[in-house]
């Protein structure tokens, strides 16, 4: 196996930092800032519908857009972990568990540093949220890239 250190694997990388810096930022802010981050997204997307939930259903839909950020933040690092072990060793069978392996590493480490973050606590389901989250995009990022190299073949052979 080559390992290539060209600019490609510079800005995969530099993304991949980057954004787990963006993690670490929102893992940082406090129960209180956290929720009502959640909240205010739940307001505006009920605002656009012209729906008003019950307080019940507030807190559930709350729930909700606070764990498919959490999927969604790791299922991204999972890509950009992806990228740049793609765009520095090519055709290696190894790329996508060593991606999930990152970000679900990282996410455990999130969930560490949050036990010490007022009114949050780390907790293994939350983890297990967010690993998932991962799995699902390099699933996605897996089915994409078939379904490219698929229609390359047939247009390639038509």
């Amino acid at each position: 196996m080559v390992i290539k250190l060209s600019r490609k694997f510079f800005l995969f990388a530099a993304l991949t930092v980057i954004w787990m810096g963006v993690i670490f930022f929102f893992s940082s802010q406090n129960g209180e800032e956290s929720s009502g981050v959640s909240e205010k997204l739940l307001m505006f997307l009920c605002g656009l519908v012209r729906y008003t939930p019950s307080p019940d259903m507030k807190q559930l839909l709350t729930l909700l857009i606070r764990k498919g950020a959490h999927m969604t933040e790791f299922g991204i690092l999972a890509l950009l972990w992806l990228g740049t072990l793609r765009s520095a060793a090519d055709k290696a069978k190894w790329h996508y568990p060593a991606a999930f392996a990152a970000a679900s590493l990282y996410a455990a480490t999130d969930e560490m540093h949050q036990l010490f973050v007022s009114e949050r606590a780390g907790q293994v389901t939350d983890w297990m949220i967010d690993s998932a989250g991962a799995m699902i995009f390099l699933c996605i990022g897996w089915l994409i890239t078939k379904a490219i190299k698929n229609n390359k073949t047939i247009i390639s052979k038509g």
